[in-house]
């Protein structure tokens, strides 16, 4: 006997309901498979785009970047992508930004560069048609360009030179004229340093405890107050310039990192740890026991005149004090002729350089320089006298400068090392 029943609609609606709810996790899956899908297509171009903008920037070595006009690459490796670098100056630092696009996906890069030279010399001194003399225990490891005239062994209130061999390197013969910097960093020391030198940004005034972090993607900030700035209880971060018509002056509380400050006089607190450029116009003066990381640049460039005042100062136009190691370049340019004693950088006992020491007029060394210099001439003041191109106790040492190293860009040659890439 067969039994008829009727199903009730409320089963009907449930069977719909479930069947739609299957329907809704099927698509919901074939959906995030395709999500997935893309995304791991986007990771693989995104990947291919980081590669590709590393690759660029280094491959613009070979190349000729104007600064303001971009290099393209196009079709990297047969990878679609295109790319373009530019270049442009940071302070002193030449910085190269590496732009790949592909579709609407895009990558960039941005790096300090400058020139390694794995046979950089320990020593340039000019040649004055004098000798150069070496005292006491002064030493010269690795390979020096010396005057006509050569080095010879001198004596300071009593002290000879106490080693077997004057240099520990080559030695060959230097010119009347300084090896001449990369001509855009010695244009744009010109323009930083001159009377007339504005920092284009957004500006923000100075106060204490300021925490000011910027990208190198963003519009450069600049930090500015009264003629007389008192860098204290600060932090400040990347792409910033700090200006004064007069002064600054960095206390050891402050942070800086990666920053350029401008200013006709610059004076770094006992202390003070960070990196950052000071580019001034007439001194700089760095305290006891700094601790400025690489790439710091100190630069004092003065006012070209072919015939300048007596100078009858014994303060050098850059003083770093005892106990101080910096890391980077040093740089004092002055072409003009200064009558009586030359202007000079002092480096004081148990500071120590890391990296270059460019100066076209003298050097007082009583420290250590674990790099290259290159000087019109070397300084002594001892007991109430002057010592014309004498070296006395300072340490020249180009074989523990770090392979890593990139530094200052001369006329004769070309960018080929990242310094450090940035943010």
């Amino acid at each position: 006997m067969i039994i008829f029943s009727k199903i009730k609609a409320g089963a009907l609606q449930f069977v719909l309901f479930i069947g739609t709810i299957i329907v809704l996790l099927l698509f919901a899956f074939i959906l995030i498979n395709q999500s997935h899908s893309l995304f791991d297509k986007q990771t693989d171009i995104l990947v291919d785009l980081v590669r590709v903008s590393d690759n660029a920037l280094i491959e613009s070595f070979s190349m000729t970047v104007q600064e303001g006009n971009g290099v393209d690459l196009p079709g990297n490796h047969g990878l679609g992508i295109r790319s373009n670098v530019t270049k442009e100056y940071w302070g002193l630092l030449e910085k190269r930004n590496s732009v790949s696009i592909k579709g609407k996906l895009q990558f960039e890069k941005s790096a300090f560069v400058g020139y390694r030279n794995p046979d950089i010399p320990a020593l340039y001194v000019r040649d004055d048609n004098r000798p150069m003399v070496i005292v006491g225990e002064a030493k010269i490891s690795g390979d020096a360009y010396l005057p006509e005239r050569g080095i010879k062994i001198g004596n300071i209130l009593g002290y000879g030179y106490t080693r077997p061999q004057l240099v520990y390197g080559n030695t060959f013969q230097s010119n009347a004229q300084l090896p001449e910097l990369c001509s855009q960093v010695d244009q744009q020391l010109k323009l930083m340093t001159g009377s007339t030198y504005r920092p284009k940004g957004n500006t923000v005034t100075l106060k204490q405890d300021l925490m000011v972090k910027n990208s190198f993607k963003e519009e450069t900030i600049v930090v500015q107050g009264s003629d007389y700035l008192n860098l204290e209880k600060v932090t400040l971060i990347g792409n910033v310039v700090v200006w004064a018509m007069d002064k600054i002056q960095v206390r050891a509380t402050s942070q800086l990192r990666d920053v350029v400050l401008v200013a006709p006089q610059i004076e770094i607190e006992q202390g003070t740890r960070g990196s950052f450029q000071a580019i001034a116009s007439e001194r700089i003066v760095v305290g006891k026991g700094c601790e400025l990381e690489y790439p710091t640049l100190l630069a004092v460039q003065e006012a070209n005149t072919s015939d300048q005042a007596v100078n009858t100062l014994r303060d050098p136009v850059i003083a770093i004090e005892s106990g101080s190691s910096i890391a980077g370049a040093i740089i004092y340019s002055n072409k003009g002729k200064t009558k009586g004693m030359p202007k000079y950088i002092g480096i004081d006992r148990e500071a120590t350089i890391t990296g270059e020491v460019y100066c076209d007029q003298a050097l007082e060394l009583k420290g250590s320089i674990y790099g290259s210099v290159t000087t019109g001439s070397f300084i002594s003041f001892e007991n109430g006298n002057t010592y014309l191109n004498h070296l006395f106790n300072g340490t020249i040492n180009s074989e523990l400068l770090p392979d890593e190293y990139c530094g200052l860009v001369y006329d004769c040659e070309t960018t080929n090392g990242i310094a450090k890439w940035l943010y």
